[in-house]
């Protein structure tokens, strides 16, 4: 047989847009096989825990998470990219534990690196000047070692195992629970997501507290939290972590009884609902917002001039316009721009604050169609 002809040679992009979209379809690709062999995980695990009665294997837990781990902690932006399934309700299960995964395990990255700098530089400054002082190392104080940060990834996607055990009916029931069906949708945490874990000898103290405690309340007298029995103060950091990126989850999945809320939305709510309410919660808070953007991937915003943009990239933010000034669809590639180029800020253009966001649903209706390609495959 003939040899095979050699791959065409890669062109290189004609625009910033076109650059910017290659980069973006590379990190997905990358990220659709992460997200597919997560996906074939879970489900494997709970297809063990239904045909056996609550045992599955571990071990395929630890390496999946373990290849997410790193492959988000070498590509911050890579959760935008896991975090799938926003137009549809399907597997939301599945979709939901990898979601949190992803997303909690680049924000206690933050949270470890700006939270350990903090004592790092208080530490230093304290004994600075002090006699005897000279050549003593700098502090190298780390809030999360490397081995529990990576059991702390592993309770994020192991935090909603018990709901397995909850009716499907109550999971996905349209409009408001009843008292007793809360109770029952409450069960997945305080009970039965403890009762796997001790069926399969999973005795880590990391994976244990986010199970039980991921809806406790973060501040005193938040409501419909659960279990009550510990303070606020004594429920540990990971474990918030773990409800900011469920709470952010949830409310940017369409589910069968609402709608996906754009990403812009739901980053403002939960800094306003969490703000000044204790000190270490804010450096939770402040590490979940650097980490998620004020402007996450994905998300459609208005600009100053009218046009709607897309969110490319929330560095910068990068966006790209998708309608003109009078909200009518561009037919064609629109440039690129970087709001924080000092030539775009100079003009004045930024993103209109004063304009509620875009539902996802509205906004990817409105996509050109070359962009709904990249958004969706």
């Amino acid at each position: 047989a003939p040899p095979a002809a050699p791959p065409p040679p890669r062109r290189e992009p004609r625009t910033e847009f076109e650059r910017k979209v290659n980069e973006i379809n590379e990190l997905k690709a990358a990220a659709g096989e992460k997200y597919r062999q997560a996906k074939q995980c879970v489900k494997k695990i709970l297809t063990e825990i239904h045909d056996t009665g609550g045992s599955f294997e571990f071990e395929p837990v630890v390496e999946t998470v373990s290849d997410l781990f790193d492959f988000v902690c070498d590509n911050e932006n890579a959760f935008s990219y896991l975090t799938k399934e926003i137009f549809s309700y399907d597997d939301y299960l599945y979709n939901h534990s990898i979601n949190v995964c992803a997303i909690g395990t680049v924000v206690a990255k933050k949270f470890n690196e700006s939270f350990s700098g903090l004592v790092n530089n208080a530490l230093n400054t304290a004994v600075a000047g002090h006699p005897g002082s000279e050549g003593i190392p700098e502090a190298s104080f780390s809030f999360f070692l490397p081995d529990e940060m990576r059991d702390i990834a592993i309770g994020f996607f192991m935090h909603d195992l018990g709901k397995v055990l909850i009716d499907k009916a109550i999971l996905n029931k349209p409009g408001r629970l009843t008292p007793e069906e809360f109770e029952v949708v409450k069960s997945h945490s305080t009970e039965k997501g403890v009762e796997l874990l001790e069926k399969n000898r999973l005795l880590n103290p990391y994976i244990r507290n986010i199970s039980l405690y991921h809806h406790a309340a973060l501040y005193a007298g938040e409501d419909r939290c659960y279990p009550d029995v510990r303070p606020p103060a004594e429920i540990p950091a990971y474990v918030k972590i773990c409800k900011l990126a469920d709470i952010y989850d949830a409310m940017t999945s369409k589910r069968c009884y609402k709608d996906a809320v754009n990403p812009v939305a739901v980053v403002a709510e939960i800094f306003h609902r969490y703000a000044e309410k204790d000190r270490l919660l804010q450096y939770i808070l402040h590490s979940f917002v650097k980490s998620v953007g004020i402007y996450p991937p994905g998300s459609v915003v208005v600009l100053t001039d009218g046009r709607l943009a897309y969110i490319m990239d929330s560095d910068g933010p990068a966006v790209m316009p998708i309608t003109d000034a009078a909200g009518e669809p561009l037919k064609k590639e629109p440039d690129l721009l970087m709001l924080n180029d000092p030539r775009v800020k100079e003009s004045g253009l930024c993103v209109d604050r004063r304009k509620p966001p875009m539902a996802p649903k509205e906004a990817y209706n409105l996509l050109p169609e070359f962009l709904k390609k990249t958004v969706i495959e």
